[in-house]
């Protein structure tokens, strides 16, 4: 009797042995994006999720979580159990800045694990039909002369279009009306059409706009000029010495997620990132791929924290 029970539970023991063994994945992997299936970050997503399938030969299926500035679907792959089946994309505003404005949030941005990096890229400061001039200094002197006349746009209160917009102002003591909007798109729209004069926006909402001349390029908000843009000076070769916005999107797993898979999807993400055509399809949209390593990429979420939840917290935000 003692033998056929010693026999059981080493046949028990077996398909959890084999479960143990299994790689990873094994099974489909969904990745969650926080917003609109329009939003510019469900492309790079889909990118990545289709390289990743093939690379794998597991699904990586892409879902839309919309709502609350991102919270809602962070919420809901920061609930999920840590075993690299459930991960997130996000961005700076959704983990900067969205905790500050959503207080009874039911997970901590800074718990959720970073993966991996897709890209870090700056904006733009775009100028519509009701700026005459060329040059930053010309907008500056422009909002110098009328304080409180003009309009700038957002992609919403609270984004990060929004903060940088307001950011630029206090550089030099300005004022402008910040009208946010829904979308990138209407963004656009409301800078062609004169409602708004400028804004602090994402490169790729804008820059289809930039060789029919409707809307204007006037400076790069990163630290060096944008490659994809390489006519356009930065802010700070324009006279403001101290202003340099960038943003990131990246891939995050729930709090807890093993150091062996989160290695496993940097070390995939980042050669994915490398190949010349996703290049391309990221150069298609305005943006470029940048890979990190996990600990390079952890530090630019916690630095990026820092500086957008503490200048949120200053403006007193609240949600639309």
């Amino acid at each position: 009797m003692r033998k056929l029970l010693l026999v059981a539970a080493l046949l028990a023991a077996i398909p959890l042995h084999s479960q143990a063994a299994d790689p990873y994945p094994s099974r489909p992997v969904t990745i969650t994006v926080p917003f609109g299936a329009g939003a510019s970050i469900g492309s790079i997503a889909r990118i990545v999720a289709d390289k990743l399938a093939a690379r794998l030969g597991q699904p990586f299926v892409v879902e839309y979580k919309p709502g609350a500035g991102g919270t809602i679907g962070s919420a809901h792959v920061a609930a999920k159990k840590p075993d690299g089946y459930s991960l997130l994309v996000s961005a700076t505003g959704t983990m900067s800045i969205a905790p500050v404005l959503y207080k009874n949030l039911t997970y901590k941005s800074e718990d959720l694990t970073p993966v991996a990096q897709m890209m870090r890229v700056p904006f733009v400061i775009a100028s519509g039909s009701e700026f005459k001039g060329k040059t930053l200094a010309e907008l500056i002197a422009q909002l110098e002369a009328q304080p409180g006349k003009y309009n700038f746009a957002s992609t919403g209160n609270g984004t990060l279009v929004h903060l940088a917009g307001q950011l630029f102002l206090d550089q030099f003591g300005g004022k402008a009306e910040h009208v946010p909007y829904a979308a990138g798109s209407e963004v656009a729209v409301a800078l062609i059409s004169g409602d708004v004069l400028f804004s602090v926006a994402n490169i790729s909402t804008v820059s289809p706009h930039f060789a029919g001349g409707r809307i204007k390029a006037l400076a790069i908000t990163g630290p060096e000029r944008f490659p994809l843009l390489p006519d356009v000076p930065t802010v700070a070769a324009s006279g403001l010495k101290d202003f340099s916005v960038r943003h990131y999107v990246g891939i995050f797993g729930p709090p807890g997620l093993p150091a062996d898979i989160a290695d496993k999807l940097n070390q995939e993400i980042n050669e994915i990132l490398r190949q010349p055509e996703v290049e391309a399809a990221f150069q298609a949209q305005g943006d470029i791929p940048v890979p990190a390593s996990r600990d390079a990429f952890a530090q630019t979420v916690a630095s990026d924290a820092k500086a957008w939840g503490s200048l949120a917290r200053q403006m007193n935000l609240a949600p639309n």
